[in-house]
Order: structure tokens, then sequence, then C-alpha cells
């Protein structure tokens, strides 16, 4: 027990010198391109800081091979290493590194909803020097998908106010509608003139239209995209299913690979275990992070499947 507080001390510590060094560089890095902007300088600092805490969300799996590398060479620096091999097994390093990869498997998983909550942050301290105030509001059905767009919706001005909607069924628009003309009142959105696409065709109408959505509950809220979808049904998401597995695998990969017997030795170089790592972390990226419409789903399975035949070669050999 005693061994696997020591690996958490190392860690921990190998973690925030990751953290802090890659904050300290994403921040220099967007402190210089937000000088140009017409802000205050403490805005740009916080402005900045919620940069580099949103690039650092964006990629935590970079984060994770960077701290065990640098956890890895804390170990060898002393020869603690050995120690680790000749008494933990690796059912003990399991309990060691499992948590972790959990925890970095979820902040993978949800990186996109992090770095949509540090856009809002970012949005609500530059929101009263913005030129726009926009709001997507998302409705997703089983085979239909309705996109709402707010712009400069303002109640007490509603003079450059726009709004938009599109109803989407099996990936074609079926309906849509604009309007540059409205009003607020009695917390309801009406437009006095529209212009509507159905059909194929597209048609002006000159009659007051109230907008069929409570805009009072998101007029007054901070956000650029909102998902108010809701769905009964449980439905397997195999891409999420995929994810969660090459991620679990590929982690799990990373601290054995880094923890195997080469390694014990100083003068084996960690040059060949980084390599790989970081070839798959690539590989992934492009994999996970494309927008091919064909073989998407097959090609994430098999990044999945080359995840756990990497996995079973490194646990093999220990």
């Amino acid at each position: 027990m005693k061994i696997i507080n020591l690996l958490y001390i190392k860690y921990i510590l190998s973690l925030l010198i990751c953290l802090l060094s890659s904050s300290v560089v994403f921040f220099i890095f967007s402190l210089l391109g937000n000088l140009d902007e017409k802000y205050l300088f403490n805005v740009i600092m916080k402005v900045s800081f919620y940069n580099s805490l949103q690039i650092l969300s964006y990629v935590p799996a970079f984060i994770f091979l960077l701290s065990v590398i640098l956890f890895t060479i804390f170990l060898r620096s002393k020869n603690e290493i050995i120690i680790v091999k000749s008494y933990m097994n690796i059912k003990m390093l399991a309990v060691f590194f499992l948590p972790i990869v959990i925890f970095f498997t979820i902040l993978e998983l949800n990186k996109n909803d992090f770095g949509l909550l540090l856009e809002d942050l970012k949005k609500n301290l530059i929101k009263d020097r913005s030129e726009f105030n926009t709001k997507i509001i998302i409705n997703n059905n089983t085979n239909s998908k309705s996109y709402i767009i707010l712009k400069n919706v303002n109640p007490d001005d509603t003079s450059n106010a726009e709004y938009r909607s599109y109803d989407l069924l099996d990936k074609k628009i079926k309906l849509a509608q604009f309007s540059d003309n409205l009003i607020y009142s009695n917390n309801t959105l009406v437009a006095k003139s529209y212009t509507q696409y159905q059909n194929d065709i597209i048609k002006d109408y000159q009659i007051s239209k109230s907008i069929n959505f409570d805009a009072s509950n998101f007029i007054y809220q901070n956000f650029l995209v909102k998902d108010i979808s809701i769905n009964d049904q449980i439905k397997i998401d195999k891409k999420l299913i995929n994810t969660l597995s090459f991620f679990i695998f590929f982690f799990s990969y990373v601290f054995l690979t880094f923890l195997n017997k080469d390694t014990v030795s100083t003068k084996n170089s960690l040059k060949k275990p980084i390599f790989i790592c970081i070839t798959i972390l690539i590989y992934s990226f492009f994999i996970f992070n494309n927008s091919l419409s064909f073989y998407k789903q097959e090609f994430e399975f098999l990044a999945s499947f080359i995840a756990s035949l990497f996995f079973l070669k490194v646990y093999l050999n220990e």
C-alpha cells in the first residue's frame, strides 16, 4: 500500500507539472494573440486564461501521455522503478493506474462539453463588447432535427434581432423560416413578417406569427449552443462504445509500456515507447475527429481493436 501511495504522489506531481507548464505556454500564446483586441487588459488576461484551459480540455490524452512520461522519468531518476517492479505484480499495478485511466477516459469523452462551457465563460466576459449576440438551440428527435438561431434578441430592443429556424427530416431541410422584423411582447417572441421555405418554395408572409417555443427561457440565459433534446429511448451509441474502449485500452497500454521490465534499466531509452504512443495518439485523432461519411464506424472499431492488441501484447509480456 505504501508503494501505491508513493506512485500516486509521484504521478500527481508529474501531472501538476505538465498542467502548469502546458497552461503557461498556451496562456502566453493566447495572450499574444489577444493583445490586438480592443478590450481592457484585465479582460484580455481572463480570456487568455480561459483559452489556455479550453485548449487543455481538448487534449486530455496528450496531457496524460506527457504526465506518464514525466512520471516514468521521476521513477527512473532514483531507481525507484526497480523497487516498484520487484514488489508489484500486474494486478497491483492495475489497482494503481485504473482509476487514472478511467478519469482521463471520462475527460476525453466529455472534452467537447468542457470546451463549450469555457467558451460560454469567455462569451460572458466580452458580451457587453460583442457586436453580435447569437444563441443556437438544438432539438433532436428520432428521425428529425430542428435548429433555432436567435441573433441580437434583446427584450428591450429588437431592432437588430433576427430569427432563423430549420427543421430537418432524414438530413434534408423540410421547413425553414427567417425573420428580422421581431417584437418581444408578454414573454413571447413575435415575427411581424417572415420568409418561409417549404416544399422547394420560398414565400414571404406579411402576417404576424408567434414563435412556437418559450423564448423567455433562453433570451436571458448566457450560452452559445444549447441542446434541449428529450430522448426517452435507450440507444446503444456505437461511437461512444468505440471511443470508450479505445481510450481505456490505449491509456492502460501507455502505463504498462512505460512500467514494463524494459524500462527498469536507465540504460534503455524511452524513445521507442514515446514514438509508438505518439503515433497511436495521432492515429486516434484522425480516426475519431474526421468527417468521413463512409466506413466511419468500421474505422473506429478497427482503432479500438488495434488498441486492444497493443494492450494485450504488453500485458502478456508482463
